[in-house]
């Protein structure tokens, strides 16, 4: 693990490095974010308004997972790049090992979980008819693939570590294209409905998990070794991530709120807009994280062998392209809002309360980027609490304070504002942060 690269982390310059790391990063994460995408598309045209609503509703239990997943995938990472940057091979090894362990045992007890609770959960939304049953069909089949979901993660993110950006892009479009082929047939093709959209995502996953094995075990510097589990190592793995488990298990939260204000003041036409709008955000959402975690590997090693001025060009550069392209997004999504909508439905109302959601949507989109990267950041140099700080704040605390403010004073409007209120508190409260502590608990 320690022979000498032509892209060197620590020397390379920083404009190559962030680009060789991010474009690859956002590219997994659309091709991540595509899935979910097609299936709606795919669920929209052949099951309808109250298919697309079930997986809305499911979403909040699978982001809790996914939380999970993403903390310990990105704590141990974080933790393995820092370690490497200061030399300590061995204890970046281990590291990776203790962090693929931890996110096998969590699937496996995922599954369960996800399996025995979504019908009591679901009750909770007040679903009815169509939409419960779709709901739960759809969320215990996807429970029997959420290992492959976790440990995914963890291999995407060590290979990248290693050096192998653009192999971890070309798996992950490997299973996506998979997704679109098993949505064509399980839905369109053998009129499978709701079940054939979860085992399309399902297998989709599994697929690349395989591939993912097999390049870290033949082709790759991590070696699959029996972890040396300590309560030091575990803590901090769990400690250094937080921010991205509480940041979805905020936006679980947030997304049930969601559903159940949307439920009780418009009804599940209004759930399926608000669907429609959510694949979007998630695409959004997911180039923004793809920006930030390319430059996630590159701050930790730097961070790690004290060269806190190329921490800080990588720091600035992350911003200004996450800026720049929020822009470019809220414009493309301002243009062609009414044609994104029409791709999943063909009721006019829906489709015309889905494009109104977009419009607001598309404002929060220019300071959304930049938020995620200022979260990230923290992580990348050890210093999760203020992460948490500023992931708690945006995905729950100034969602919940404009759910409770705005929609009083411009009805229901007001719920759609929320989500320029949160992006534009929590960008003020991150600059005051960099201001005070630009290398986190380090004094510089």
């Amino acid at each position: 693990m320690g022979k000498h690269r032509t892209l060197d982390l620590g020397k390379t310059n920083i404009n190559r490095i962030f680009w060789v790391y991010a474009l690859p990063s956002i590219l997994m994460m659309i091709v991540q974010s595509t899935a979910a995408f097609i299936d709606s598309v795919f669920i929209g045209r052949y099951v309808g308004a109250d298919g697309l609503a079930a997986i809305t509703i499911s979403m909040p239990l699978l982001m809790f997972l996914i939380g999970i997943g993403t903390m310990i995938a990105v704590g141990g990472t974080t933790l393995a790049g820092i370690e490497k940057g200061k030399g300590n091979f061995e204890k970046s090894n281990n590291l990776f090992n203790v962090t693929t362990s931890l996110l096998l045992i969590s699937g496996f007890i995922g599954t369960i979980v996800i399996y025995t609770i979504i019908p009591a959960l679901t009750n909770l939304t007040g679903a009815e008819g169509a939409v419960f049953h779709n709901t739960v069909v759809y969320t215990e089949y996807i429970a029997f693939f959420v290992p492959f979901f976790l440990i995914n993660f963890a291999f995407g993110f060590f290979l990248k570590l290693d050096e192998k950006p653009v192999i971890v892009v070309l798996i992950m479009l490997s299973g996506t294209l998979a997704n679109i082929i098993l949505d064509y047939l399980f839905i369109a093709t053998f009129d499978m409905g709701i079940r054939g959209a979860a085992l399309a995502t399902g297998i989709s996953q599994a697929l690349p998990f395989v591939v993912f094995f097999i390049v870290i075990v033949f082709k790759s510097n991590w070696k699959i070794k029996k972890p040396e589990f300590s309560l030091y190592d575990i803590r901090r793995i769990f400690y250094n991530g937080s921010s991205e488990f509480l940041s979805n298990i905020a936006t679980a939260l947030t997304g049930m709120v969601f559903n159940y204000i949307i439920m009780l003041n418009i009804g599940s036409d209004g759930v399926a807009a608000f669907a429609v709008a959510l694949q979007l955000v998630g695409i959004v959402t997911s180039i923004s994280y793809g920006i930030a975690e390319g430059s996630q590997v590159a701050v930790s090693y730097n961070f790690g062998a004290e060269q806190y001025t190329r921490v800080k060009h990588i720091r600035k550069l992350t911003f200004r392209v996450s800026f720049i392209l929020g822009i470019l997004l809220a414009i493309t999504s301002l243009l062609f809002s009414q044609e994104l909508a029409s791709i999943f439905l063909s009721e006019d109302r829906i489709i015309n309360m889905a494009n109104e959601i977009l419009g607001y949507y598309a404002i929060s989109f220019i300071f959304l980027g930049v938020n995620i990267s200022i979260a990230t950041y923290y992580t990348s140099v050890n210093d999760p609490a203020r992460s948490v700080i500023l992931t708690l704040f945006r995905s729950l605390v100034s969602t919940l304070i404009g759910l409770a403010i705005l929609p009083l004073l411009f009805g229901e409007s007001g719920i759609w504002l929320t989500v320029i209120f949160v992006e534009v508190g929590t960008l003020i409260i991150g600059f005051f942060m960099l201001k005070r502590n630009p290398f986190g608990n380090v004094k510089v």
